[in-house]
């Protein structure tokens, strides 16, 4: 994955196996949720299937918004399979890490499938949470969007991209006045006159500031006092649209774009560099229906399910479902849960303790 190294000898040995699955399929059929993982026999979707209907049921936990971004692809996802039906257990990631370490520690692991960001990635990593997969849909996806295991396989696969930036209310505020620059944030005229989102988005927000300007440069956008907001950064965009704020830095643009082809009088404009959110698929390592859960990773890697993400406004990461051209700066985020915290601890310092 993009920027975020392993080390792939710790990480075998964390998870137990060594090999790759053209092995396993050469020798025998997967007897293991970890051998079914790495399975690339050519009745593999044949045994996924017949598996799956055994199973007849996933869990998916997801920090994706649901009726934005989830929904759409679970339903296309059980008209493919009907015998399969998905929970949904959605949660910020402050909130589902400790969920799946709390069931963990009881021995009860409902979680089959986790869609996550760069952070929770990294922490569930780190945790040993994660079951290297194989999957078809993996020539296809870009080489950098793939979290690479030991041999064929992938610890996580980026499935879209989301940039964070500044939307604004287009009967509020016209475009030409917006800050075009984190600098012009600083101007005295927006002092105490935006929102920003004290979830994770704040956070990545601060984050990227502190990579690109140093801590200086944050302190001094903490001394604008714009209003914190602990709220998720769709549920501080919809706050936009009333008009409670002409706009908001902390804003995702496929938020926007799905509000706007709703009628919602809104637009966004990047603000370089812009953090770049991925929405990232992993099997769990103690997935209680590995056959429904590998069906639902194809699915979620697939031309269709990026062509759905399309629509609703993201960037696809499956090279033949090219997304809209992106000419701003990107950057991808933390590295490590070291850096993570820093931000964290940096963002509530300044932004709710208001040094």
């Amino acid at each position: 994955m993009r920027r975020i190294l392993f080390a792939s000898a710790i990480l075998m040995v964390t998870f137990g196996f060594m090999g790759t699955g053209s092995a396993f399929s050469a020798v025998k059929k997967p007897a293991t949720a970890a051998e079914l993982a790495l399975y690339t026999g050519a009745d593999r979707q044949q045994v996924l299937e017949e598996g799956a209907k055994k199973e007849g049921k996933l869990v998916f936990y997801t920090v994706g918004i649901v009726n934005q971004a989830v929904r759409p692809v679970i339903d296309a996802f059980q008209k493919k399979y009907p015998f399969i039906k998905v929970e949904i257990w959605r949660a910020g990631s402050n909130d589902l890490l400790p969920r799946i370490m709390e069931e963990y520690r009881a021995g009860k692991h409902q979680c089959d499938v986790i869609e996550c960001t760069q952070l929770l990635s990294i922490l569930l990593q780190r945790e040993g949470m994660i079951q290297p997969f194989v999957s078809p849909a993996l020539k296809y996806v870009q080489e950098d969007a793939i979290m690479k295991a030991p041999g064929q396989a992938a610890f996580l696969v980026s499935f879209r991209e989301n940039g964070l930036g500044l939307g604004y209310n287009t009967k509020r505020i016209a475009k030409g006045q917006l800050p075009k620059t984190y600098q012009d944030l600083l101007d005295p005229k927006w002092r105490g006159k935006s929102g920003i989102a004290g979830s994770e988005t704040g956070v990545y927000w601060l984050g990227t500031m502190l990579n690109a300007f140093g801590e200086d440069f944050v302190k001094k956008i903490a001394q604008q006092k714009f209003d914190v907001h602990l709220v998720s950064a769709r549920a501080l965009l919809d706050m936009v649209i009333n008009g409670e704020y002409a706009f908001s830095p902390t804003i995702f643009e496929s938020h926007v774009e799905n509000s706007k082809d709703k009628g919602a009088p809104c637009d966004w404009v990047p603000l370089e560099p812009v953090h770049i959110n991925v929405g990232q698929i992993a099997m769990y390592k103690y997935s209680s229906h590995p056959y429904a859960s590998l069906l639902f990773i194809d699915f979620e890697l697939s031309k269709e399910s990026a062509e759905i993400h399309k629509q609703i406004g993201y960037n696809p990461t499956r090279k033949d479902v090219p997304g809209a051209v992106k000419t701003y700066k990107k950057f991808f985020g933390v590295e490590s849960v070291e850096e993570g915290i820093k931000w964290k601890e940096t963002f509530d310092r300044l932004f709710l303790k208001h040094e």
